[in-house]
């Protein structure tokens, strides 16, 4: 297979600590371009080795060499660079969140099936193999049922100013920017959303929430998180189970070259560890590449990333009204049918 022929919107801190090092690694997919209007783009190109240089976005965009785009703008301009990206017939991994609201959802999936591109919401941890040894672990019954889970993640903020993470307007927040991986890891874990969410948070700068917690309701599993920008990093998954607990130690973004550990401890006594390396930027450009190599899929992880909007949307709610919200389902185009029967 051809390696396939990458644009990257932006020259993102994470673009140039993660993923274009990933891509240089990987066996089908190669950084063609890259677009800033910040005049930094020849800079970091000459670092990696990418060949085209663009001022504009809209440039690259309209670069036929280029087949499959990487945007990792703040998460409130995605769905309005997806659409461009689709418009343009080029394949898009967006990073997470996808979008933040019923309707970009809507916009951005309507113009990716119209467009016949494939379309990714970039939650990288899901690629790390230490994930697929937790299913194995629950689907083999090692630990027996699931009881609860908690899911945590928290690092310190550089608050330098402008900083998009704390501006409502560019739907920052510690739901968004980190809660979405407590939240989306204990979806993929049951295969499904909860029916409730209750979410507690703090906004000190009066703009977002910095710190928050929140109870997952399961029906019969409950999963909790915590998350923020107060405190030192960490990121830790633990599944209970009646049989035994998994713990990971690094659930969602290990450094590149550095293990990610799985400690299966059964009720017996018994305790199992795996030390797992892989760079997991690697992994999802791989995949991601191979899928524009097969087309005919239209929002890659699909169930997930609905799944991940409609629990984040009921946090915010929640958190707004201080009483628990239930799940409502999202559904890719309901939010035009529903405006247009208005």
């Amino acid at each position: 297979m051809t390696a396939v022929r990458w644009g990257v919107l932006t020259t993102a801190r994470i673009a140039q600590d993660r993923f274009l090092p990933a891509m240089q690694k990987a066996r089908n997919a190669v950084a063609s371009a890259i677009s800033s209007p910040n005049g930094r783009a020849a800079e970091v190109a000459a670092r990696f080795g990418i060949p085209a240089v663009y001022e504009s976005h809209d440039e690259l965009l309209a670069d036929p060499n280029i087949e499959a785009v990487y945007l990792p703008f703040p998460n409130g301009l995605h769905a309005g660079w997806i659409i461009a990206a689709a418009e343009a017939g080029k394949d898009v991994l967006c990073e997470k969140p996808l979008v933040g609201s019923l309707a970009d959802y809507s916009r951005a999936v309507e113009a990716c099936e119209q467009n016949n591109v494939t379309l990714m919401e970039a939650f990288m941890y899901r690629f790390h193999p230490q994930h697929q040894k937790v299913r194995e672990f629950i689907n083999s019954g090692r630990i027996g049922q699931i009881v609860s889970m908690h899911a945590r993640f928290h690092f310190v903020m550089n608050r330098t100013p402008g900083e998009v993470r704390l501006q409502t307007g560019l739907e920052g927040g510690a739901i968004n920017d980190v809660g979405c991986y407590a939240i989306d890891i204990m979806n993929m874990v049951m295969g499904r959303a909860p029916s409730s969410v209750f979410a507690k948070g703090t906004s000190p700068t009066d703009t977002v929430e910095t710190t928050v917690a929140g109870i997952l309701d399961y029906d019969g599993v409950i999963g909790t998180f915590d998350c923020g920008f107060e405190g030192p990093r960490t990121h830790t998954l633990q599944i209970i189970g009646t049989e035994g607990h998994i713990t990971l130690d690094r659930a969602f973004d290990p450094d590149p070259g550095d293990a990610a550990r799985v400690t299966v401890s059964l009720r017996d006594g018994r305790s199992e560890i795996f030390d797992i390396v892989e760079d997991q930027f690697k992994v999802e450009i791989e995949r991601f590449s191979t899928w524009v190599r097969n087309p005919g899929h239209d929002v890659v992880h699909r169930e997930l990333t609905e799944q991940n909007l409609a629990v984040r949307l009921a946090a915010h709610e929640s958190r707004a009204s201080g009483l628990p919200a239930a799940i409502r389902a999202v559904q890719p185009f309901e939010h035009h049918r529903l405006l247009q029967e208005q």
